[in-house]
């Protein structure tokens, strides 16, 4: 934990070079690398001191961009941090497709059940639903998935010592428990302003899709729109009434061409996933040799990217690639953006 805090804390060290020095080496040879290249940066020992003892006292765990439990979404997304820190489970987000729901902190009476009644479908479905624990549609997006028994990933904008807003506290403690609560700040990193559009990236970068529940003209949550819009995710929106300015910002979404939901169903079957209790209880047959059902039996364990499939099958590229074309043309698997596959 003190490498990842000590990296995580450097001054002056960009996240796209810190990705690309963990890309060939380990992190201990990175924070060499970076003592030697950047030493003006170093953080005092004090703050890594507190770091590393808040890390301890809240049971906070951390993984590197390169590193195997890194979900493979956020992975192959642009400007992925290059450190997770993390309470809870983060295996649960290898395992099962992922869709954030997101909207205004001042949201309605019907935002609100909107949010949670959305939320629990889908995660009843088997799908992780993703926000950022904030007041309003955020929390009742948790929520909604915790009365399913869901999986549910908590962003935060700041250390994972800390819960922002402090009533929240015992929502994040059973999100810890059932889910996985996620920062890039090192523990020790108080809330600021500026941290939670810049949070918004890993809410999207997390996800399939993203659902705007409720939202004004000009949001935080509109800007989290655009993100996901730049990361190639789809976005869903729900209706609202056309005179209430917190449907200001959900109506110009639809009009402009987002997917309109009405049922869960509405975000499900665009993303291609499918409700467990829908197969026909009969096992597929799989096309191809060794290396096809090689790759439906890691899928089976959950998403992976293709860079790691080749590294698991230990094949070439190009055999791998007409393995997951066979696959994909059989129905057995589906490509996502970014790379990465889920077994259908």
């Amino acid at each position: 934990m003190r490498t990842a805090a000590a990296l995580a804390m450097w001054k002056g060290l960009r996240r796209e070079d810190l990705r690309r020095i963990l890309a060939n080496m380990t992190a201990e040879e990175a924070l060499s690398t970076v003592e030697r290249e950047l030493p003006a940066g170093a953080p005092s020992e004090k703050e890594l001191d507190r770091s590393v003892q808040l890390a301890i006292d809240h049971d906070i765990s951390h993984e590197t961009h390169s590193g195997e439990l890194y979900p493979a979404m956020l992975a192959a997304a642009p400007d992925a941090p290059a450190i997770l820190f993390y309470r809870g489970s983060l295996e649960k987000l290898m395992s099962i497709p992922a869709i954030a729901v997101i909207g205004s902190r001042r949201c309605t009476q019907y935002g609100s059940r909107v949010a949670a009644s959305l939320s629990r479908d889908m995660a009843a479905a088997g799908v992780a639903i993703v926000s950022g624990l904030a007041r309003g549609i955020d929390s009742e997006a948790h929520r909604g998935a915790l009365e399913a028994e869901g999986t549910t990933v908590a962003v935060m904008g700041h250390g994972l010592d800390i819960c922002y807003p402090p009533e929240h506290s015992r929502l994040a403690a059973e999100i810890e428990r059932k889910g996985v609560l996620l920062s890039e700040y090192p523990p020790g990193t108080p809330p600021a302003k500026f941290r939670f559009p810049e949070r918004n990236r890993i809410i999207s970068g997390l996800s399939l899709g993203v659902v705007v529940v409720e939202a004004g003209r000009e949001s935080g949550t509109m800007i989290t729109v655009g993100t996901a819009l730049d990361q190639g995710r789809e976005v869903f929106a729900v209706p609202g009434e056309i005179t209430r300015a917190l449907s200001m910002g959900t109506n110009m979404l639809l009009r402009d061409g987002a997917g309109v939901v009405i049922t869960a169903d509405d975000v499900l079957n665009p993303l291609g996933i499918q409700r467990p209790d829908r197969g026909d209880g009969q096992p597929a047959s799989i096309p191809g040799g060794e290396t096809a059902s090689r790759i439906v039996e890691l899928l089976s364990e959950g998403q992976r990217h293709f860079d790691r499939l080749i590294r698991e099958c230990g094949v070439e590229g190009g055999e791998l690639r007409r393995e997951l074309l066979r696959l994909e043309i059989a129905g057995l698997i589906e490509k996502r953006p970014g790379g990465i596959y889920f077994l259908v």
